[in-house]
């Protein structure tokens, strides 16, 4: 994790706090002896900071040793990812062994706990080579965030094969309580109500979400990469719309960036002259210049001016108003057509295109939201309105007042 060099001994406010903000809502865990710096920036201006992160959703836990954001609950409209992730079912089965563990553990007693717990949940332990790399990147991410540390050896030693590597692990018992989510409902034993393996939907919508409708349009803004008018509710609409220009912007400002706001929806942007990977989201838009675009973000780019002119507008299938859509049998002759005109284009892309439509959907659609699959006999792919904003342009021309859309998760 990069630091700011300098935030812990400076006094100007107004200029520190929209930094740090941005840089806690990308990096929701800071551990002492590695972010000491921020800590301490954090430390100094944690009243403000806690303002300001309230305004779209999040708490703020500062210890001597550790900072933890804690993000909001997801809008109800958010659609629940499809399949799991390996990586995120060791991590919590992990997170759930941590706490039976004494405070120094070898790895391979940490690697025994959390396949006890996979089995008391009747899930198979192959121990492939597959699995065994999801459980290394999930003790990977347990030692960012400071629950495991490493006093000798590195975890990735999970990958040789060794019942017990030589690798010697402490566990901070006491950062265990910032990983699980405030405010769950509970039974009458202190369970959780809703078990989130068995009804992921359910235990989602039982997570508690501000009563404001300015702070989760407010959150939306500040963790996605675009906000769509159609998947607002009619409160939030009603808020995007008669308060969102000013109390919007108010709070976009609080971050150092700008409210975008149309008809169809609303961004929080980074003017390009300000743009830091170290206070942003590591998603970024591709490059509007061809030479620096790559095969599958230039393809990625000419195929919004293509959908944006020749894509059906509307429709019954359209997420909302103003998207332009088409089969995905057109987006892979178009690609195929602009493989013929750009040669320089990856060999293996232009030989495989419906693995470079893949591909662009990759780009389009995860993170930047600006692309959404509807599957069905053909499958039919809607590109939103906000990408109209980005075009390719000659390398020669300039590009004023470009802003880089930044997704702060």
């Amino acid at each position: 994790m990069s630091l700011i060099v300098g935030w812990g001994h400076r006094d100007d406010e107004d200029e520190v706090v929209p930094q740090l903000a941005r840089f806690l809502k990308t990096h929701a865990w800071l551990i002492g002896g590695r972010d000491d710096a921020v800590i301490e920036a954090v430390h100094r201006h944690r009243v403000a900071l806690r303002e300001v992160l309230a305004a779209v959703g999040c708490g703020l836990s500062v210890e001597p040793d550790l900072v933890r954001v804690h993000n909001p609950a997801p809008p109800l409209s958010s659609r629940v990812p499809e399949g799991d992730s390996p990586q995120g079912v060791w991590f919590w089965l992990t997170v759930s062994a941590l706490e039976s563990l004494p405070p120094r553990a070898r790895l391979g007693q940490v690697a025994a706990a959390a396949r006890a717990a996979a089995a008391e949940i009747e899930l198979s332990v192959t121990q492939s080579g597959a699995e065994l790399g999801a459980f290394a990147a999930a003790l990977r991410r347990l030692c960012d965030c400071g629950l495991l540390e490493e006093l000798e050896g590195r975890v990735e030693a999970l990958l040789e094969g060794e019942d017990d590597p030589p690798v010697l692990l402490k566990v901070h018992h006491a950062r265990l309580v910032h990983v699980l989510p405030r405010g769950v409902p509970v039974d009458e034993y202190g369970q959780w109500s809703t078990d989130p393996a068995e009804d992921p939907e359910g235990w989602l919508a039982s997570l508690p979400r501000s009563a404001d409708p300015g702070v989760r349009v407010c959150g939306m803004l500040a963790d996605q990469a675009v906000v769509h008018a159609c998947d607002l509710d009619e409160d939030e609409l009603q808020w995007l719309s008669d308060k969102g220009p000013v109390h919007g912007a108010a709070v976009a400002g609080a971050f150092d960036l700008a409210l975008e706001h149309r008809l169809e929806g609303a961004a929080f942007v980074m003017p390009q002259e300000s743009y830091d990977e170290r206070v942003s989201g590591r998603f970024r838009f591709p490059n509007r210049r061809r030479s620096s675009a790559g095969t599958v973000r230039h393809a990625a780019l000419l195929l919004v001016d293509a959908l944006t002119v020749e894509g059906e507008r509307g429709g019954a299938l359209a997420p909302g108003a103003g998207w332009c859509g088409a089969p995905k049998s057109w987006v892979v002759r178009r690609l195929g057509e602009m493989a013929v005109q750009h040669p320089w284009w990856s060999k293996d892309l232009r030989a495989d295109l419906p693995r470079l439509a893949d591909d662009v959907r990759g780009v389009l659609e995860p993170e930047a939201d600006l692309l959404r699959v509807v599957v069905g006999y053909e499958d039919w792919w809607w590109l939103s309105p906000a990408a109209a904003r980005w075009t390719v342009l000659p390398e020669e021309q300039p590009v004023p007042g470009n802003g880089v859309k930044e997704s702060v998760r």
